[in-house]
């Protein structure tokens, strides 16, 4: 499948999804969440499956011992990542937030310039604290955050994404002025994500655009420079999800409380930035050298 067929398959689940959204049409929170944990689970995850190969492709392995070395370093960063949320929740998040931004950005390095990618990250991360700040508030505080830190968070999302706006709103004006119009496609792609951020519930955003336009768009990215079938990725990415699967099982049993849907909602997104953080060093050193 090609990156256009990414494309046009993810408008099409969004707009079924604003059509729900706007007959009212609402997946309780709890099936929504469990959904999530699935989709990141087995969508999501394989995006970072190749980082073997990356960090192969980049020398950081070139026997037994160096690829030991890497793979405790990419564990430790993940896991320290995660002890550093659980201390202080409230800066991780910005944290988060902010390395999320550079890194959905490079999604469209190759089309956009600099700052009108970074702004539609920006704009499409920071979207849905306009009409959804109190679900944001229980969400945020669902991941560990106070009332007060959560509400903090959110005001600055949503300068965040008025500013945001207005750089890429200006981007798109000058690529326009300079005759370098992208294609329809990718004019609706954008929209798209931005009447997403504003319109779904952040959760539905986050995941229709985490699984099903950045993930399969990166591992195709990297699978071409590598050589590596998204088909072959995927196969590779299953012990991965199997481990991953196994680990959140283990944190379940030693963390959980009585609420399943505060435990999948927690420990998906503290996963995520753990393996984030890891993973996004590694691809930025990836482009780096590209």
């Amino acid at each position: 499948m090609s990156k256009l067929r990414y494309t046009q398959f993810y408008i099409s689940v969004c707009t079924l999804a604003f059509l729900a959204t706007l007959a009212n049409i609402n997946m309780a929170s709890d099936n929504l969440i469990i959904v999530l944990a699935l989709a990141v689970t087995f969508l999501g995850l394989p995006h970072g499956a190749l980082d073997f190969a990356v960090a192969k492709s980049l020398n950081l392995v070139t026997s037994v011992s160096s690829a030991i070395r890497f793979v405790t370093i990419y564990s430790a960063i993940a896991a320290l990542s995660i002890i550093f949320w659980i201390w202080m929740p409230d800066i991780a998040l910005v944290l988060f937030l902010c390395i999320s931004v550079f890194h959905f950005s490079a999604d469209w390095r190759v089309t956009m310039p600099f700052l009108s990618r970074v702004g539609l990250a920006s704009t499409l991360l920071s979207g849905p604290s306009v009409l959804y700040s109190a679900t944001l508030t229980d969400l945020f505080t669902a991941l560990l955050l106070t009332t007060q830190a959560a509400n903090w968070v959110i005001q600055g999302m949503q300068i965040t994404f008025y500013v945001g706006l207005c750089v890429f709103i200006y981007s798109v004006i000058q690529l326009s002025m300079r005759r370098k119009n992208p294609s329809v496609w990718q004019y609706s792609e954008w929209l798209t994500l931005l009447l997403s951020s504003i319109i779904l519930s952040p959760l539905l955003h986050f995941g229709l655009y985490f699984c099903l336009l950045h993930s399969p768009k990166h591992l195709m990215d990297v699978g071409v420079k590598l050589h590596v079938s998204v088909k072959r990725a995927i196969a590779i990415s299953l012990p991965f999800v199997i481990l991953t699967i196994l680990l959140a099982a283990g944190l379940y049993e030693l963390f959980a409380s009585s609420e399943l849907n505060v435990d999948l909602l927690r420990w998906i997104f503290i996963g995520l930035f753990g393996l984030t953080m890891s993973h996004m060093l590694l691809i930025h050193l990836w482009h780096s050298a590209d």
